[in-house]
């Protein structure tokens, strides 16, 4: 009787110690799978930034359109 007892209680703890193995390992693939999903999902991201108002467009402004130390001659006509 002796050996059942003892052959039980070991099938018992190795079908135990599966078990923990079988559960821990599902919660960490749950775990796993949930903050992939949650990767997943779409964020709203904020809008552009407004233009500023009130400004020249780039590459306007009159800079480099000269030599250095020139200027346009102005238009002589004789009057």
């Amino acid at each position: 009787m002796k050996i059942i007892v003892r052959v039980t209680t070991a099938f018992l703890a190795l079908l135990s110690t599966a078990g923990f193995i079988a559960a821990l390992s599902t919660v960490g693939l749950l775990t796993v799978l949930s903050a992939a999903a949650a990767a997943d999902l779409p964020r709203k991201e904020p809008p552009p930034p407004a233009p500023p108002v009130g400004k020249a467009p780039i590459g306007k402004y009159p800079v480099g359109k000269y030599p250095v130390g020139k200027y346009p001659q102005p238009v002589v006509t004789k009057g």
